[in-house]
């Protein structure tokens, strides 16, 4: 069933909220929470303010894709206003999973401080920012996370103000636009809790080494199950070889979320009931989330890139199993720490799935472009053939919600 976009009406106009969300990771490199973004389009009228529109967008989600359908039983983190304090208990959300984003230049006195802490009584978490909020130790005392764009900082300042802030053991410390591994890496030794930007999407620039054989093998079973000249007796020998790969495809395939009729209880069975397209799709997945020395969330962005691409061939009436391929195949260069050039020639692609992916050629290629700009938020860029506003935020909600269901059955 297609998945609408989540949208709130009103008496004077149709408004409709494109959402986006943004990983804010933990010092394990694990998903702490998303930041919801997102952006009103209006029909006839305007949101009045920016407390309604925060106040839409919740409501919206919660009413018709749920809250954790959007963040998986993590944080949503959002930003609010001074005057959206007051909204909020007209939210029908759960508190104790959502922090709020204080604004960096909020006026601070004695009837802010008074809502801020009737908040933190019902369960809300709190984040503030900014140099003002220094020199508010109200503030400081009751936040619970302290955000620091490290663009805006020199190496010395930065340690002086981290030194400062370790004083409050109440707060967290989160770096804000970290968009490389490299940088990643030095925040965290410089004792930060939470990381915010879009660097797991972003390779290593200077990783020389060879593929570990973890890696290898994963590569090695990439090539064979997208070999359309491979027979399919030779297919499912090599993955029933592989015992564990053999287990997780029928723990997978025989969940409630395939929702297959009847019991599956072997390889061959599996690929004569679904087809080798979507086995193929399958084990590709199960290949690069079974791999330990790479942290999980690299594979849900993989696995969401994937399924944005194959629902907008869809939506055009075309094949999805080639877009699949284009979406999660494009961060194989993050999942094996290699050039993309390099690891896409390993493979038996054809050439129209190979230029989609290293030069964003084709319907293919302009899918990729889509589920990317999506990805990052960039909402000039999110477009597709002839589907509108709602269809691509439809498609949008439902890879996130096939995403979650995944990642909860591998």
């Amino acid at each position: 069933m297609k998945a609408d976009l989540p949208t709130a009406t009103d008496n004077a106009a149709e408004q409709s909220l494109a959402i986006a969300r943004q990983p804010v990771y933990n010092n394990q490199m694990g998903v702490f929470g998303y930041e919801l973004l997102f952006r009103p389009s209006v029909k006839g009228g305007q949101i009045g303010s920016s407390a309604e529109a925060t106040a839409h967008v919740l409501t919206s989600v919660m009413l018709s894709a749920g809250l954790d359908e959007i963040v998986y039983n993590r944080k949503a983190i959002i930003n609010i206003t001074r005057a959206f304090i007051d909204v909020l208990p007209q939210v029908p959300l759960p508190p104790e999973q959502l922090m709020l984003d204080i604004p960096d230049n909020i006026r601070v006195d004695e009837v802010l401080l008074k809502g801020l802490r009737g908040l933190k009584d019902k369960g809300y978490e709190l984040s503030i920012g900014g140099f003002g909020c220094l020199r508010e130790p109200g503030l400081l005392s009751i936040a619970d996370n302290f955000r620091v764009d490290v663009k805006k900082l020199d190496v010395e300042r930065l340690d002086r103000l981290t030194k400062f802030l370790r004083r409050y053991r109440n707060l967290s410390l989160r770096a804000l636009k970290i968009e490389t591994l490299e940088e990643y890496d030095l925040y965290r030794t410089r004792g930060y809790d939470l990381f915010q930007g879009y660097f797991l999407g972003s390779p290593r620039t200077h990783r020389v080494r060879d593929l570990s054989a973890n890696k290898l093998a994963v590569m090695d079973l990439l090539a064979t199950v997208h070999n359309l000249e491979i027979p399919i007796e030779t297919l499912e020998e090599k993955i029933v070889r592989d015992v564990s790969l053999s287990f997780k495809l029928m723990k997978l395939v025989n969940s409630p979320f395939f929702g297959v009729a009847s019991e599956v209880d072997s390889v061959k069975r599996a690929v004569v009931l679904l087809g080798r397209d979507e086995i193929r799709k399958m084990v590709s997945l199960l290949a690069l989330s079974g791999s330990d020395d790479q942290p999980r969330a690299m594979v849900e962005i993989a696995l969401m890139r994937a399924k944005t691409c194959e629902l907008l061939g869809q939506r055009l009436g075309v094949p999805g199993d080639g877009f699949f391929t284009v979406g999660m195949f494009s961060a194989l260069d993050v999942l094996m720490e290699q050039p993309i050039r390099k690891i896409v020639t390993k493979l038996p692609l054809n050439e129209e799935i190979r230029n989609a992916i290293l030069n964003r050629e084709g319907i293919m290629g302009e899918a990729l472009t889509c589920a990317m700009a999506m990805e990052r938020a960039q909402w000039s860029d999110i477009h597709f053939s002839e589907l509108d506003e709602r269809d691509l935020f439809g498609v949008s909600v439902e890879a996130l919600q096939w995403t979650n269901g995944v990642i909860r059955h591998l």
